[in-house]
């Protein structure tokens, strides 16, 4: 515990907490205590405690005045304007995720309040991973109504206690934060239970002389073996046992606690892992082991990162010895737990990692399990909606460690455009926990997604399919299709101004005039003998820049050009006068639409790779459409691609054809 603890005079406080910051560092704290109104004693007294709580983790001066603002907050003694303008931005948003998190104590019952509250629960467990200082300062104010309930009536304490036991105290144990786990496990066993309390209280009462001496002896015999092994830079040192740890083992074993021998511990820390395993040999070796009650930390941690190695001696007089092996790294993440990434160190506040957060997520995540299965007799829908919480969302994180939340079954593109519209649009790649994957690649919870974009890439209608698997969020759809909605309003805006054009003839004279087809392509070709010659793309074969290609005068629609090689041209080439001899210009357009066969045989996810290969070439494809041959396993895959030029399609052939599971691809 802190040593300030027994004050409660708010500049005693103060000035002891000076002489370890420095005046300067506690400013922010002056002026979260400056807030509260002289006649808010008692609400400036609580805040006062858990402050003293939160300052024995490390916590930073901060989360501090947050904890001290806390109080008068909650019962809007204070406004959050007033903390956003005295204590800033950075702790108007931790106490917001504080008064988030208020929802905590109502989650035993949210399975009769129906799934309509899990959105708010959700929101309470994110708020926890953004910040884990908004839980700590939660835990550490139940640790103070904890230690204030000894006032209080029996009725009172039970219930406290009840509620504590079922929510915070797992909680606590999950977040590894053993300095306030104990004393609240402590606390709710002496409301819970105080006969068992006082009984275990009183025996270890009663035998702690013994004990110390015993400890003492055994500590300075440990430590002459250690020595005559090589080892003199360790700390050891023996501890009582917690009351509630006692009585646990009572209740496993059925046994009372003249029977528990190891109410007493050792605690040997040490500078790195080899000397760990070195001391419990050194110690196995020179008493004897019970092997059932041996367990290694260090090579299992336990789920929530605690590292040590467990073993139990019988030393002398036959007496039990509890032996905890740990270097001092991870002493400090054993008493501190996910505290010890946000502790305070040179006036820096030093963040989480990345792995943190991934780590306290499911951390939070198993608790919630725990939580809403424990003492659960009633299998109905709402039990299992919030047994389920997270069935429908995942939450992966940005390179800096940002949550997103996402439906589940989300890509990299949902991820792109939960992030921003324009990061969407642009996006041509992913990177999930440093790895390339496709756009269509389902995330999981916790993984650590980066996008790759191109400056002038944008959307492509295929992100629409939903056979294709491209998106799964309706955010992600609606930004896509507004994107295009604004382009084809655009291009109608420009084709509804584009003025009719007559046909013209003149003998022997080249011109180049533009191309009006679909999709707004723009194709330059100088025509022998014609001016002002309204023209278009020839559907039936759509020719690129680099083919071969005529001009066709027909009826109504001027002049249609075509490939060289077209079916359809070449019955009239020879024989009618309407063919006009035409060439590419300079200057064309970016794209054009081409239309591909591809035959394969059929298998899962073939279509995926094809139209993943062509969107990694930034590729648009205009149209898909597929036919089944009947019985045989052969399919075939129409394609309508938006082409620079013959070059570019030649090559999309190449790579096509090299897809396992492709016989044949080619221009139609």
């Amino acid at each position: 515990m802190s040593k300030y603890r027994e004050l409660t005079n708010a500049n005693e406080w103060l000035a002891e907490l000076s002489k370890v910051r420095g005046d300067k560092q506690i400013a922010l704290i002056e002026t979260a205590v400056s807030l509260h109104d002289s006649k808010s004693n008692a609400l400036l007294e609580k805040g006062l405690g858990i402050a003293d709580i939160l300052l024995s983790l490390g916590m930073d001066n901060e989360t501090l005045a947050c904890s001290i603002a806390y109080p008068a907050l909650q019962v809007r003694d204070i406004h959050m304007d007033s903390i956003l303008e005295c204590l800033g931005e950075r702790s108007s948003k931790l106490l917001n995720d504080v008064l988030q998190m208020q929802s905590l104590g109502q989650l035993q019952t949210y399975k009769q309040r129906g799934s309509h509250q899990l959105e708010n629960l959700r929101k309470m467990l994110l708020a926890m991973v953004t910040d884990v200082r908004a839980v700590l300062i939660i835990l550490a104010e139940r640790l103070w109504q904890l230690r204030q309930a000894k006032k209080s009536d029996q009725e009172t304490q039970l219930q406290l206690a009840l509620d504590t036991q079922a929510i915070y105290a797992p909680l606590a144990n999950r977040l590894g934060v053993w300095q306030l786990k104990w004393e609240i496990e402590d606390l709710c066993l002496r409301y819970s239970h105080p006969d068992d309390y006082k009984k275990i209280a009183t025996g270890i009462a009663a035998r702690r002389a013994d004990r110390e001496v015993y400890i003492n002896h055994f500590i300075e015999q440990a430590t002459e073996a250690l020595h005559q092994a090589g080892l003199h830079q360790f700390e050891m040192t023996g501890r009582a046992k917690h009351i509630y740890s006692i009585y646990k083992k009572m209740m496993r074993k059925s046994a009372d606690l003249e029977k528990i021998y190891d109410m007493s511990a050792i605690r040997v820390m040490v500078e790195n892992i080899d000397e760990c395993y070195t001391v419990l040999s050194v110690l196995q070796n020179h008493w004897t082991h019970v092997p059932e009650e041996f367990d290694d930390y260090i090579a299992n941690p336990k789920p929530n990162g605690y590292q040590s190695i467990h073993t139990v001696l019988i030393g002398p007089l036959h007496h039990f010895v509890e032996v905890q092996i740990r270097t001092y790294k991870m002493h400090q993440a054993s008493e501190l737990g996910v505290a010890a990434h946000w502790r305070y160190k040179e006036g820096v506040l030093q963040t989480a990692t990345y792995e943190a957060k991934i780590a306290l997520l499911r951390e939070l995540m198993e608790w919630q399990k725990e939580m809403v299965n424990k003492n659960d007799t009633e299998a109905n829908a709402n039990s299992a909606a919030v047994t389920d919480l997270f069935a429908d969302r995942i939450y992966v994180f940005t390179p800096l460690g940002d949550i997103i939340d996402l439906p589940k079954g989300a890509t990299p593109l949902d991820f792109a455009y939960s992030i921003h519209s324009e990061v969407g649009h642009r996006c041509r790649g992913a990177k999930v926990d440093g790895k390339m994957v496709s756009l269509i690649y389902p995330l999981q919870m916790g993984q650590r997604v980066e996008i790759l974009t191109a400056k002038l890439a944008h959307p492509s209608r295929d992100w629409l399919n939903p056979h294709l698997g491209f998106i799964k969020s309706a955010r992600a759809r609606a930004k896509i299709l507004h994107w295009f909605r604004e382009k084809d309003s655009q291009e109608a805006s420009v084709t509804a101004r584009l003025p009719l054009e007559r046909s013209h003839v003149h003998n022997e004279k080249h011109h180049t005039v533009e191309i009006r087809s679909r999709r707004d392509v723009k194709p330059n070709v100088s025509v022998v003998g014609m001016d002002n010659l309204l023209t278009h793309i020839a559907r039936c074969c759509k020719p690129l820049p680099g083919d071969s290609i005529v001009g066709y005068v027909t009826r109504h629609r001027g002049l249609s050009i075509h490939r060289s090689d077209c079916n359809n041209i070449q019955e009239v080439i020879d024989n009618d006068n309407k063919m006009i001899e035409v060439s590419w210009g300079e200057k064309q357009a970016s794209t054009y639409p081409a239309d591909l066969l591809v035959k394969v045989y059929d298998r899962t996810g073939l279509l995926r790779d094809i139209t993943t290969m062509l969107s990694n070439e930034n590729v648009n494809i205009l149209g898909v459409q597929i036919q089944k041959l009947n019985d045989s396993p052969e399919v075939d895959i129409y394609l309508t691609l938006q082409i620079e030029n013959r070059e570019q399609l030649k090559q999309l052939l190449e790579k096509i054809k090299k897809t396992p599971g492709v016989l044949e691809a080619r221009r139609r």
